[in-house]
This record gives C-alpha cells, structure tokens and sequence, in this order.
C-alpha cells in the first residue's frame, strides 16, 4: 500500500510540475493544482469516488490536470473489455440476429419492461443470420459524436483515416458533405434513433425516396435503429429496414439487441451511472471498447462553452438545445475522461492538426494508434486569437 501511494504521488508531482502551457495560455483564470490535490483526483479516478453531479467548473479541474502526453494502454482496455464481454458482448449480440433471436421468444422492450414482442418468422426474415462484427477487433476506430466542440475543427482527415468510423445520430436532413472539412466522409456504422423517422421523414408516410436518398448520402453503412426500446418505435423501423430494401440501398439496416442495451444499463448502474436512459454515444462508445484495439473519441463535449469559455452550439450542426431529464450527459463524460486518464482510449476536443508536427496522422490511421505511434498531447486545445503557442 505504502508502495502504491507513493507511485501515486510521484505521477501526480510530475503531472503537477509538467501540466502543458496549453492549459495555462487558454485557461488564464485556471489555478496551479498542487501535488496533493492531484494526488486525491487520480485517486477518484483509481477508486471511482467522482462528485455525484459533476458540472463543468469541475470538468475544466480535471481537463487541467491532464496536460501530460497521453499514451495508449492496451491493458486498460482490456480490462473494459473483458467487463463488458461478460456483460454484454458486443461482437455477438450488439444486434438482433438469427443466431441470438428464437422463433417464439419473446423481445423484452428495454426501454419498457413490461411490454414484449412475439417473434414470428416475419421479424425473422428482417434479421441477418450473423452478427456483422465478425470481423472484429478492428485495429483503429474513431467514434464521432455531434458536439458543437467539432465546428470548424478540421478533423475531417484523421477521423477517415481511422480503419473503422462509428457516427453517433449524424445530421439527417443535411448533407454530410457539408460538415466533411470537420468530420469527415468515411462511415461504417451511423445510428437512427426512431424519433428522426418520425419527426424528419414524416413516419416515413410518404417519403421513401427521400429517406432512402438521404441515408444513402452515407455511402455504404451499417445503419443501427433501437427498434425493440419503446414499443411505438418497432413499425417505422421495420418500414426503415423495408424501404431501403425496395430502393436497393447499399445501406443494410440492423435493430439494436435489447438485451445487450438492457445488460449494458445494468452494468453501469452497478458503476454508480444511473440515468433515465444511456445516451446512444455511450452506448455506441462500450461497443467500440470491445470492438477496437484502438480508439479515438470525436465530438463528445456536453457543455455549451469549451474549455476556453467561448459559446458552443450543441450540436455542430444545427441550433438545437439539449433535452432535459433524458440523458445524464456530464456524467457520462466522466467515464470518457477517466478511460481517457487511463489510457483506454483518446478523447480528442478542440482542432486536428495535420502530418507529423501534431503526431496525428499516424494516431488515425488503420495502423496507428499504437504504443509507437508519436504520443499526441492529451488534450489539444485550440488557441484563442492572438494567443502565442498553442502547441
């Protein structure tokens, strides 16, 4: 024990003493944090003691001790995914398959227990006999969210390069190509929750062509719908599934596994996360911990001004507010900050920078990310006008 505190407190002086001048030129109001205070917050992060409403005064505390270069920790990230694997199991059962869904079982709605869907041989023909993740672990993923943090962030060209891209309910109804300088092109999963088939494509009434046009503006990929949370969501999701079908899209359509969702929820209440419902990013994030060797996160910032104070929209996108009471966003970024500290994966706010100045391109590229890849500082943090440095 006496052993483990002082290693504790030997990382936490050299973190002290070496925090970036990043930090300091954007975040001049920011106080120097003394080795015992960084001692007590690595421990938060050790044990899990984290403050049980963290807002952002409290997150901008934490983003200021990590100014040290982040190094990837494959032993981090395999102890998420052996958790989760045992929980979970994300290759197998993310989505509903033949090979996990029995003809006369009954789906248990996630989102509400009590009700349940019969499976007959109909709901059977929709489903792919295999789950489409055979393929994994994939070596490098980027999993990208809608934070307004993305706008003008030029990490169009690192996300491509990663092998495997995750986009977290992308902006149906805009063109992706409008946004592509900041998030690229490259899509491999992109999510639908079932209130856009509603609200932006009319419960797909009349707009097939439509819909079937706008998804098909993402190439090629696998298009994942929480079909079997609520039980009002399952038929515009079969006609989802149907119409693309019909108009002979690329895009193959999958429906969320409630069990998978509804063990994952369990798993992280037991982790003291209790929300009215995990947001789609983090439930798509503990997919990529078990699916990808290495992973960068894009877009996740909650707060509706960045680490410099400047105003953000909440998404980069569009000027729509957060919904109240739905989702616990701040806390969820804990968890994204913490398996950052530890390594298990990289989140990335602020801009991208290009070629080997920034050791980014090898970070985002199918072989990058790994323990040789040039270490990228922990947090890059774009500089205010005028400000000097902003290395």
């Amino acid at each position: 024990m006496l052993q483990r505190r002082s290693q504790a407190l030997v990382l936490c002086v050299s973190i002290s003493f070496s925090i970036s001048e990043l930090w300091s030129l954007h975040s001049p109001k920011a106080l120097v944090m003394g080795a015992e205070q960084c001692q007590e917050l690595v421990q938060n992060w050790s044990t899990g003691t984290l403050p049980p409403r963290p807002d952002q005064d409290w997150i901008l505390r934490q983003l200021k001790l990590q100014g040290y270069p982040w190094t990837h920790n494959a032993s981090a990230l395999g102890q998420y995914r052996e958790q989760l694997g045992g929980c979970c199991n994300a290759s197998a059962d993310l989505v509903l398959t033949q090979n996990n869904t029995q003809n006369g079982s009954q789906i248990v709605y996630d989102g509400e227990p009590a009700k349940k869907y019969l499976v007959d041989e109909k709901l059977l023909e929709m489903l792919p006999q295999v789950s489409p993740f055979q393929d994994a672990p994939y070596n490098s993923c980027a999993v990208v969210g809608g934070g307004g943090i993305l706008q003008n962030s030029s990490c169009g060209p690192e996300i491509d390069r990663a092998q495997f891209v995750i986009r977290i309910n992308p902006p149906w109804g805009f063109p992706p190509m409008n946004f592509s300088d900041d998030v690229g092109n490259k899509s491999n999963i992109v999510t639908m929750n079932p209130s856009v088939l509603r609200d932006r494509f009319g419960s797909l009434i009349n707009q097939h062509r439509h819909f079937a046009e706008v998804v098909g503006a993402y190439g090629a990929p696998l298009l994942l719908i929480p079909a079997f949370s609520f039980a009002g969501d399952s038929n515009v999701s079969f006609q989802a599934l149907y119409i693309l079908k019909n108009f002979s899209s690329p895009v193959r359509t999958f429906f969320m596994n409630p069990k998978y969702l509804a063990g994952l929820d369990g798993h992280w209440r037991c982790r003291g996360l209790c929300a009215k419902r995990l947001s789609s990013g983090f439930m798509l994030l503990n997919a990529a911990l078990e699916l990808c060797q290495h992973l960068t996160l894009y877009g996740f910032w909650p707060f509706p001004t960045d680490p410099e104070g400047r105003p953000l929209p909440y998404h980069y996108y569009d000027k729509q507010t957060p919904k109240p009471g739905v989702h616990t966003m701040n806390d969820e970024f804990t968890r994204y900050l913490g398996m950052h500290l530890q390594g298990a994966l990289r989140l990335h706010l602020g801009r991208c920078q290009e070629g080997p100045a920034g050791g980014r391109a090898q970070q985002g590229s199918e072989g990058g990310g790994s323990e040789m890849s040039p270490p990228a500082p922990q947090f890059h943090l774009t500089p205010s006008p005028g400000t000097k440095g902003g290395k």
